[in-house]
């Protein structure tokens, strides 16, 4: 047993009854061992055990109470976390997210903030990678989470212990996180007004991937704005590939429509699009082609983009960072959506 409280001690043990909180061993409202017991159990001084159990009521991870022991408390509240360090994580790179990490890396720059970009690994759940970063006490954490599925208990969890969460392109983390994205019904409509075809004429090609909230947020404002509209799904890949039988699917979608508008939900599925129209059949004249986010050598196209506007997505990220830092138990989880620019190609 070691003298007095030392503090890499305490800390440790801290660490571990945090693991055990954030992995749901010790649930909220849930007793945890005595102070003797947990001595014995991690041959710690009582010391050690009571400075420790002291550290985690001040973060308000529980509360002890004379008499009845001492509980688990897991609060929705912001973390008082400097931002010298925030991590950056998605589970992969795309040309779209590569250009958002260059404007918050502006953001963090003029703040002074060391920025990290985290990868998550495939076959690893978000909020494992999220637990890690807690670990190497990165407590900061701007998240990407495209096709991930979340799990809130573990959110809330992760909350608990100390850490500060936004999402960006997604707002499916409320309450515990928050939210900045694309107004994507105001981007849907924009682009439509752009046009004055009857409303039977417009196709809309996106991703069959309802999970992903962007995905579904869009496709239900172009049935809301053309009823009468087709709606064309193709199958969701995580490196944005299409391939060749869903391409000739949509060619044959296409020439069903002699003439009209055609709504592409991103960027890369736009990108095909226009290699399709103004490629060997160079039909594109018959069509106008729009889409949500740009997409590379897109002035090379006569397309109609929603762009949307990163550097205000950075800035108001940081602001909440910011925010769930001070406020602490006043902080209540936001969604922030920024309107798109529309912008025409020069082709």
């Amino acid at each position: 047993m070691e003298n007095g409280v030392n503090e890499l001690r305490y800390l440790e043990l801290k660490n571990v009854l945090c693991e055990k909180i954030y992995k749901g061993i010790y649930e909220d409202g849930q007793k945890i061992p005595s102070e003797r017991q947990l001595s014995t159990d991690y041959d710690v001084s009582r010391i050690t055990v009571r400075k420790t159990l002291e550290l985690m009521e001040k973060e308000n991870l529980i509360v002890r109470e004379v008499g009845n022991g001492t509980k688990i408390t897991l609060n929705n509240y912001g973390n008082d976390n400097p931002l010298d360090v925030i991590a950056l994580t998605a589970p992969s790179r795309n040309p779209f997210f590569a250009h958002f990490i260059a404007e918050f890396q502006k953001q963090a720059w003029e703040k002074d903030t060391l920025l990290l970009y985290v990868e998550i690994p495939e076959h690893t759940s978000l909020e494992d990678c999220l637990y890690r970063l807690y670990k190497r006490n990165i407590r900061n954490v701007v998240v990407w989470p495209d096709d991930q599925v979340i799990d809130k208990e573990k959110l809330l969890r992760l909350r608990g212990v100390g850490m500060n969460l936004v999402f960006f392109d997604a707002d499916d983390a409320l309450p515990y996180a928050d939210a900045v994205f694309l107004d994507n019904v105001d981007a849907v409509e924009s682009l439509i007004k752009s046009a004055t075809y009857p409303a039977e004429e417009y196709l809309y090609i996106g991703w069959d991937n309802m999970d992903i909230s962007n995905v579904k947020k869009r496709e239900d404002a172009f049935v809301a704005c053309c009823p009468k509209g087709k709606v064309v799904r193709i199958p969701w890949r995580r490196d944005r590939s299409i391939d060749d039988e869903t391409l000739q699917y949509i060619k044959e979608e296409i020439r069903k429509m002699p003439k009209g508008m055609i709504l592409c939900e991103a960027g890369e599925i736009a990108q095909r699009m226009a290699e399709l129209l103004w490629g060997r059949e160079n039909a594109g004249n018959r069509y106008t082609l729009c889409t949500i986010d740009d997409f590379d050598g897109s002035d090379r196209y006569p397309v109609t983009i929603c762009v949307q506007d990163l550097q205000q997505s950075a800035r108001k990220i940081y602001e909440r960072l910011e925010a769930q830092s001070k406020l602490g138990s006043n902080w209540k989880a936001q969604s922030n959506q920024i309107k798109g620019r529309r912008k025409e190609s020069q082709f």
